[in-house]
């Protein structure tokens, strides 16, 4: 964090630069928070500016274990994973086959600070010569608050999807 604001403008005052680092704090804290409820492995988020703009984007790597995947096929399975995510494609990480979903989220009323956003998931089983028990579910998430252009989002989007086509399984 100490890091990050360092990026604040050079006359920013002290206190602000106090506030800044302790909004950071507390944005990250939730962040991570939000990712544990997702059963989050792994969360990236950007903390440096890339050409003075720091990118509205993150995503999460969840692993789920579905209780009920045992009494259901993997297609059945996929299909409540997936029930809420929006339209779907199919997809293959690494020679697993699964599906990849995209959807517009609008801001929640109910929240502040909400946005609107871009959700992309990818979710594909995890391999097991024993049969599918566990799932993995990639998430990538775009702020789009009014006046981003759909040039960006779409550039957002399709990096997120090359960094996801060198995906490798790797055993534990």
């Amino acid at each position: 964090m100490d890091h990050a604001v360092t990026f604040l403008d050079s006359g920013t005052p002290k206190d602000k630069v106090t506030q800044a680092r302790l909004e950071l704090h507390g944005r990250l804290n939730r962040a991570v928070a939000d990712a544990r409820r997702r059963n989050g492995i792994d969360i990236y988020l950007p903390v440096e500016p890339i050409h003075g703009f720091i990118v509205p984007a993150s995503f999460l790597v969840s692993k789920v274990s579905p209780g009920f995947a045992a009494q259901t096929s993997p297609s059945e399975t996929m299909g409540h994973l997936t029930k809420d995510f929006g339209p779907s494609e199919d997809i293959t990480l690494d020679e697993v086959a699964g599906v990849r979903c995209q959807r517009s989220v609008p801001a929640d009323p109910k929240q502040e600070d909400s946005v609107p956003s871009r959700q992309v998931n990818y979710v594909v089983p995890v391999p097991d010569p024993e049969g599918v028990s566990e799932w993995l579910i990639v998430s990538f998430t775009a702020l789009t608050p009014e006046g981003i252009p759909q040039e960006f989002l779409d550039i957002l989007t399709e990096l997120f999807d090359a960094v996801l086509t060198t995906f490798r399984w790797s055993p534990a």
